[in-house]
């Protein structure tokens, strides 16, 4: 198990997963990728200027960073090699099985539950439709906030 997925949130079930995940990338050398899936907002920017909207876009990608950046010093305390990324995607369950695929994940760790709002990345419908989508295990934790 070379490279293993964590979608993340920020939301307590996101942590969990990121847990379990930093767990078996020690114990099996694996490295441990994890991202982000920032949606377009579309639907939500009438009357704003597509200059405006990068700007969002942007505000939303460094606070993203920033938190992800939180999980690069876990991993680096337990010497897990650690990536990160931020991808946008209409789809939250769309970007991360099509992320997986494109970069040969050997396994997904993703919690059960997540975040509404520009966190919006794992609910259960993303959980399920990642399930029912990825080609590769698909770990699901589950637990509250």
């Amino acid at each position: 198990m070379q490279k293993i997925l964590v979608p993340f949130d920020g939301s307590g079930y996101s942590q969990k997963a990121f847990d379990k995940a930093l767990e078996i990338a020690e114990k099996f050398g694996s490295k441990l990728i994890v991202v982000t899936v920032l949606q377009s907002k579309v639907s939500d920017s009438t009357g704003i200027s597509l200059e405006r909207m990068q700007e969002i876009q942007d505000e939303e990608k460094d606070a993203a960073t920033v938190m992800l950046k939180e999980l690069e010093s876990q991993a680096n305390a337990k010497s897990v090699a650690f990536l990160m990324e931020v991808i946008h995607n209409p789809s939250s369950s769309d970007g991360i099985v099509t992320f997986a695929e494109k970069n040969n994940v050997d396994l997904i760790v993703i919690g059960s539950h997540g975040r509404t709002g520009f966190r919006k990345i794992v609910l259960g419908s993303v959980a399920n439709g990642v399930l029912a989508n990825a080609k590769c295990p698909v770990l699901i934790t589950k637990g509250t906030e």
